[in-house]
């Protein structure tokens, strides 16, 4: 359980420094566990468009399950950041050469095309803290809750959203701001389930 007294920022801190103080071996295990938990999930789906993201900072990484999401049909994409501080997604094969954005996180280096976040099917996203009623903490720029906002695209999403983090950055009732998305499903090294309702007194 979080302190009341400590704000986002003090807990986004706290929560970063936690996860890279993880062992190659602690990380190495929870990353397998996740990435198989992701591939059983999305191999029971019809196959489509799945948005993942390179990991920076000590995120969980999940990527090592990606070939065999694309042998299953999947298509996979990266977000890619646009000078509007809006971000795009862009299709990533294996083979295609990938640069540093300006925060340092690959990405493809030369798109033929970028997809808004509404139109891929499933988003795996990192998170920096995230509750059992899928609010998520995040870097603090804002680039993943304006891309999901749907504001643009002016239509209900339908993209599945799952936030992706390790056990040790959950915390108890995260509280949200008005700008924040929730996810629909969490997924850490010991579970990938949708997220709790909370029940109404």
């Amino acid at each position: 359980m979080t302190d009341g007294a400590e704000t986002r920022t003090e807990l986004r801190k706290r929560l970063r420094d936690q996860r890279r103080q993880l062992t190659p071996e602690q990380r190495a295990v929870a990353q397998d566990a996740a990435a198989q938990r992701l591939e059983k999930f999305l191999g029971s789906q019809p196959p489509g468009l799945l948005g993942t993201y390179m990991p920076t900072d000590g995120e969980l990484d999940i990527n090592q399950t990606l070939d065999a999401l694309r042998d299953l049909g999947w298509r996979i994409f990266l977000p890619v950041l646009q000078a509007d501080l809006q971000m795009g997604f862009a299709e990533w094969v294996a083979t295609e050469t990938l640069q540093p954005n300006k925060f340092g996180i690959l990405e493809p280096a030369a798109p033929a095309e970028l997809l808004s976040a509404s139109s891929l099917d499933v988003v795996v996203v990192p998170c920096v803290g995230l509750d059992e009623s899928g609010n998520r903490l995040g870097f603090g720029a804002g680039y993943y809750d304006r891309a999901f906002s749907g504001k643009v695209a002016g239509t209900e999403r339908r993209t599945l959203l799952v936030g992706c983090a390790f056990d040790l950055q959950f915390v108890q009732g995260l509280a949200a701001e008005p700008w924040d998305v929730p996810m629909k499903y969490i997924l850490t090294e010991s579970k990938l389930r949708p997220v709790t309702t909370p029940t109404l007194e």
